[in-house]
């Protein structure tokens, strides 16, 4: 029994006699965080529009695609958006692109300056959709357009041309947009 009282004497001088001098230590660090940004587009359209006729025989297809972008130009560059047909409508022996059967107009753009009057879709040419200025960035406001994405519709339009056989025909746009 007095082994034990001795332990837990023993114990209770350690635990309440011994004390640990406080010490305090206190580092700073400081970092840089380096960014570059670039000027930077992203392009978003729907996978495929239906051109309709109306009800009048022989009367104009047409449809509307919206196109939806993100941009960023530096102070001394611009950007553009850009279409043009990556071949002619298939199969063989429907519309033509090369004939100038398929137009569009831009309608008003949220942001940017759209294409004016009717373009014709070109095979050879990119064609304008929306130019836009230096320093011009979507989204956030603050000198940016307040539109995140900003948008443009086409208003697309084919000739409904008698010469071509009833038929299913496709064509692939390639939209491009660029920015410095």
């Amino acid at each position: 029994m007095s082994l034990s009282l001795a332990h837990c004497s023993c114990v209770g001088l350690l635990a309440f006699g011994f004390q640990v001098p406080a010490v305090a230590d206190s580092l700073t660090v400081t970092q840089n965080v380096n960014l570059v940004l670039s000027p930077n587009g992203k392009l978003t359209v729907p996978s495929s529009i239906t051109l309709f006729s109306g009800n009048t025989p022989f009367s104009a297809f047409s449809g509307t695609l919206p196109v939806l972008f993100r941009a960023r130009t530096s102070s001394y560059g611009v950007g553009a958006i850009t279409v043009q047909a990556a071949s002619d409508f298939s199969p063989a022996g429907g519309p033509s692109i090369a004939a100038g059967m398929l137009t569009y107009t831009c309608l008003a753009a949220l942001y940017g300056t759209p294409c004016s009057g009717t373009q014709a879709v070109s095979r050879t040419l990119q064609r304008p959709v929306v130019n836009l200025p230096s320093k011009a960035c979507t989204g956030g406001g603050n000198g940016c357009s307040s539109a995140d994405p900003a948008s443009v519709n086409l208003l697309f339009r084919l000739e409904n041309d008698v010469s071509v056989q009833p038929g299913n025909y496709s064509v692939q746009l390639t939209f491009t947009i660029s920015c410095t």
